[in-house]
């Protein structure tokens, strides 16, 4: 299918439509940077009319997908862009009996080494999520008080950090805290700050370089908290619990593909944009840690309150919705990833036929808006130097191949631009070509 997909082509609101005039203006302001080459010979002299090529090879924004290990899979993924992945790694999965961990069936199902020799950035999530219904609580962690928990977690994810390290450089030191179906283990505030803490050492003293998350349910549903997120992260920061990211699921406008469905919030991108900001306030750096929504309509009658702002969901619905939600979210400069929940349709997917790839791995028109979308927010280019042997490159934040001059007499290098920054780099050439 070859269409050029957009966000502009669903029914926005006219809040929508003013975020979205803003939008690009807001991407080229937050996540571009410049380069100066100056290019000199051996004199020290400015060479003008050098050809300046330039590439990026890759972004620092993270676009994510959370998916097992399956090689074909990732091929098609990172043909889209991908460069980053979200390991499910709960409790009872990584150590089901005290001291007894489970390391072949998550090495061979998740493959972290594998991943990380693909150049993709790893996260480890759900290290600590006390949902009692999805069998990811042992058992001895029911009869544990809240001290023995903050001991037992220091130990268990020292483990995870140790055996994967270096391959994982994020964590998770919790996945929904205080979510009231996340209640499986019962916790104060002060038990989860101490949790958190526990965590938070352990991976720090095997790794002093990750970054560590707190990960909350989906972006609207603070009323199902029991005690509210803002009241934890105050807790936090006064305990000096260190942390660099709050991670946000939006997975509003969707349902599960369980049956009967549960069916999240409906919500227009104004009114996610909107409650981002309210995380934006505390100062740490956003993570969509969920983003996923189906391409079916529902199986099962929705409750009177599900509106869906842009119409039914199909293929081509999910396609335009991806465009959009891409474009919105990498606009907030607080954002500094966006993970696709389960992107491939089947026995793993979460989201009902919420996949960028068909069970069968061929693609949906929502993985080639995805494509798309990253293509256009990649750069590359030629210039020449000016009178003054100097090339600016602007482009995206990330890592750059750049070619300076042609055939025998040239110069590769590989550099970093960053955004909001100009860098300084000089070139020296033996002559002009």
């Amino acid at each position: 299918m070859n269409v050029e997909w957009s966000g502009l082509q669903l029914p926005l609101s006219p809040r929508d439509i003013s975020y979205w005039e803003k939008a690009e203006q807001a991407i080229e302001a937050h996540r571009c940077g410049a380069m100066l080459v100056r290019v000199v010979n051996a004199h020290g002299q400015p060479l003008p009319g050098v050809i300046v090529r330039y590439q990026q090879q890759k972004h620092s924004f993270r676009f994510g997908v959370h998916y097992p290990y399956h090689a074909e899979a990732y091929d098609r993924l990172q043909a889209a862009g991908i460069n980053a992945a979200t390991l499910w790694l709960g409790w009872k999965y990584v150590e089901p009996e005290r001291g007894v961990y489970n390391w072949d069936y998550l090495d061979r199902v998740w493959n972290p080494q594998a991943l990380h020799q693909r150049g993709l950035e790893l996260t480890a999530h759900a290290l600590n999520w006390f949902k009692p219904h999805w069998h990811v609580l042992p058992n001895y962690l029911y009869d544990v008080t809240p001290d023995e928990l903050a001991h037992l977690a220091y130990e268990h994810v020292s483990e995870i950090a140790r055996h994967w390290h270096p391959y994982i450089q994020r964590f998770e030191l919790v996945n929904e805290p205080f979510w009231a179906e996340a209640d499986g283990v019962p916790m104060t505030t002060e038990s989860m700050v101490r949790l958190c803490h526990a965590s938070a050492l352990a991976i720090r003293d095997v790794n002093p370089a990750a970054r560590l998350e707190i990960n909350f349910a989906e972006v609207s549903r603070q009323p199902s908290y029991t005690v509210h997120p803002s009241e934890l992260i105050a807790a936090l920061d006064k305990a000096q619990v260190p942390y660099d990211t709050i991670g946000l699921q939006a997975l509003e406008n969707g349902y599960s593909v369980t049956e009967p469905h549960a069916f999240y919030r409906t919500k227009t991108f104004a009114g996610i944009i909107q409650s981002l900001r309210q995380y934006a306030g505390f100062g740490k750096a956003l993570h969509i840690s969920a983003l996923a929504v189906p391409s079916v309509p529902p199986t099962s009658t929705p409750p009177t309150g599900f509106k869906l702002p842009y119409g039914p969901w199909d293929e081509v619905t999910q396609a335009r919705y991806l465009d959009a939600a891409y474009t919105y979210l990498f606009a907030q400069p607080e954002v500094e990833g966006i993970t696709w929940w389960s992107p491939v349709d089947g026995r793993l997917a979460f989201i009902a036929v919420g996949g960028l790839l068909r069970a069968d791995l061929s693609p949906k028109p929502a993985y080639e808006a995805l494509q798309q979308w990253i293509a256009r927010h990649t750069s590359d280019g030629l210039t020449r130097t000016d009178s003054e042997g100097k090339a600016v490159l602007r482009g995206y934040e990330g890592e750059y191949e750049i070619t300076i001059g042609a055939g025998a007499i040239s110069r590769r290098l590989h550099s970093t631009i960053r955004s909001q920054i100009v860098e300084d780099e000089t070139v020296v050439l033996t002559d002009n070509t």
